[in-house]
């Protein structure tokens, strides 16, 4: 019997990565809703991008159309900014009278762009700044009870739905401000935007539910190869979209582009409503199995000669399950819904958890890794929305070469993930701690070319240094749970979810704020405040490979010492 478990496991072995993932092919069934989900947003990237400086420029600032199209696409125009002209001292950024009626042959042309560009570009940081608090908070409401509440009563795929309802009104919002153009001002569609889709969960919610419904669809031995696919699909996405992204725009324009993704998002909910089925967890089908009432059978009748069989007794008692079952239901509707999912002890465990006294300075240690974290996606979200004005101001880009540096960026994290998991972590043992060294340092590398860079090739340098950034978000994730209890994962990895709205209330104000007071003398600001929180990265994860290795240490002295009071024990369980 060993030997064939051994053969067995040594075919599973030798199987290669293709052979693996048509293996896997019985529980790819998430793929699909995400791709429609994610590509919606993915293949409008350049659109949602340029929407709101394109009606800032128009509508808000009354700028020509033909200067409002050179903002985006200055190349084309042959318009070069940079330093040419003083902004300092101008307040008011609106188009007189005279440049209202601007085309790209009157005089002073050059100007205009470069003034509208300016002005559209404070009126949409302004708005990123106010925006980001409001739609931070509603996805931190609902990830405080989201995850109790989907455990609790098995509905991971309404955790699936609510962010693609979400989505969907979302493109439909920005569909009728694209219809109405010139009716309706920037704030609209830049408001909606954010908060819509934040109201609604937003991609944090989807995540949670994706991560649960794979972890119970696949067995446990399995989950790493198949979280591993779902990683590469995600960034797969990405990859292939982001250059189709800038074509996309130049061709269909803003309304045909956000109905295509309302169009992509309204697939993605009839896949989730008609494919995917809520599972449960073995625990629960385990608990549900004890529980259950006896079957009726005819046993009845041989214990007891004077018991008649019929079908009456099936009857009622049918009943009597069905009658049992139906208050269950009514408790998920009106009130009784709100007050099973808005359960206050969901927050105070999530209060407790960080607090818990661990053994080999495990408390400290997961505070450390807590800070790391926000660290990491803090700047992300600060960064979020100036990656392509930085670009279109500094090194006069357009939509399709912002979407093939994209393009370019997300190929190099891909290497990069791999390189790390693979050649660094399989074959050279590195350990977790030191991957994130080498993300954080790599990145502060990255965030100092960025700051400084004139021309194409110093930001596509910073691009290259920056191919390890996904990293440090691994190597957090598997030294918690290397520290935290198992039974204690899922509250960990929500942990980290929620650390994410409360981040983007703080950090998305504070760059927006940044790069307004900057973006006439020194864009690149903001990349510095970046390079403060790669620096604190590098120390955390030195403290950790420090604490990680001493903690190794003593579990193999434990051990060491536990065989060596065990050598005379005596089996006494035959």
């Amino acid at each position: 019997m060993s030997e064939n478990n051994s053969n067995n496991s040594d075919k599973a072995g030798k199987l290669n990565y293709i052979q693996k993932v048509w293996r896997f092919r019985r529980y790819l069934i998430i793929e699909p809703y995400f791709f429609f989900y994610v590509m919606a947003s993915v293949f409008n990237a350049i659109a949602i991008v340029s929407f709101p400086l394109d009606k800032a420029c128009r509508v808000n600032l009354f700028h020509a159309k033909d200067v409002c199209a050179a903002t985006l696409d200055k190349s084309h125009y042959n318009v070069s900014c940079g330093n040419a002209f003083d902004f300092k001292d101008i307040n008011d950024f609106t188009a007189t009278i005279e440049e209202r009626n601007f085309t790209s042959l009157s005089i002073g042309f050059n100007y205009t762009v470069c003034k509208a560009e300016k002005g559209a570009q404070k009126l949409a940081a302004n708005i990123s700044g106010k925006r980001a608090p409001i739609a931070a908070i509603f996805p931190l409401i609902i990830l405080l009870f989201a995850g109790g509440w989907a455990d609790r009563y098995n509905k991971r795929k309404a955790c699936m739905l609510m962010p693609l309802i979400g989505e969907s009104l979302m493109f439909l919002c920005l569909l009728v401000s694209a219809m109405f153009f010139d009716k309706i001002p920037m704030e609209f569609g830049a408001y909606t935007e954010a908060i819509v889709p934040a109201m609604f969960g937003g991609q944090t919610l989807s995540l949670m539910a994706i991560d649960s419904y794979m972890s119970i669809s696949t067995p446990a031995e399995d989950r790493i190869f198949r979280f591993g696919i779902f990683g590469m699909f995600s960034t797969a996405i990405i990859f292939i979209g982001q250059p189709i992204s800038g074509l996309l725009f130049q061709y269909l324009g803003y309304v045909i582009s956000f109905a295509m993704g309302l169009g992509f998002n309204i697939v993605a909910l009839l896949y989730v409503i008609f494919v995917i089925k809520d599972l449960k967890s073995a625990n629960k089908s385990q608990e549900e199995k004890e529980s259950a009432p006896a079957a009726v059978t005819g046993q009845e009748g041989i214990d007891n000669t004077a018991y008649e069989i019929t079908n009456a007794d099936n009857v009622d008692k049918a009943k009597a399950i069905q009658n049992e079952v139906k208050p269950n239901e009514k408790h998920l509707k009106g009130i009784y819904w709100l007050k099973n999912f808005f359960d206050p002890t969901l927050v105070l465990d999530y209060i407790r958890f960080p607090c818990i006294k661990r053994p080999n300075n495990g408390r400290m240690v997961l505070l450390l890794l807590i800070l790391a974290y926000i660290c990491i996606i803090g700047p992300v979200y600060g960064e979020l929305d100036f990656w392509n004005r930085f670009a279109f101001l500094q090194l006069n880009w357009n939509g399709n070469d912002y979407s093939i540096y994209s393009t370019f960026n997300s190929a190099l994290a891909l290497v990069g993930t791999f390189i790390g998991t693979t050649i660094f972590s399989k074959v050279f043992k590195f350990s977790d701690a030191l991957l994130g060294i080498i993300s954080a340092l790599t990145t502060a590398i990255s965030r100092l070319l960025f700051a400084f860079s004139r021309n194409t090739i110093t930001f596509y340098a910073g691009g290259v240094a920056d191919m390890f950034v996904s990293l440090r978000a691994i190597a957090i994730k598997t030294i918690g749970s290397a520290i935290v209890h198992e039974g204690e994962l899922s509250k960990m990895f929500s942990l980290l979810a929620i650390c994410q709205p409360i981040v983007q209330i703080i950090f998305t104000p504070i760059y927006s704020h940044i790069y307004e007071s900057t973006v006439n003398t020194f864009p690149g600001t903001i990349f510095l405040v970046s390079e403060i929180f790669a620096i604190t990265n590098i120390v955390v994860f030195i403290f950790c490979y420090i604490v990680v290795k001493l903690r190794k240490q003593n579990d193999q002295s434990a051990s060491s010492a536990a065989i060596a009071n065990n050598d005379d024990c005596e089996i006494t369980s035959l």
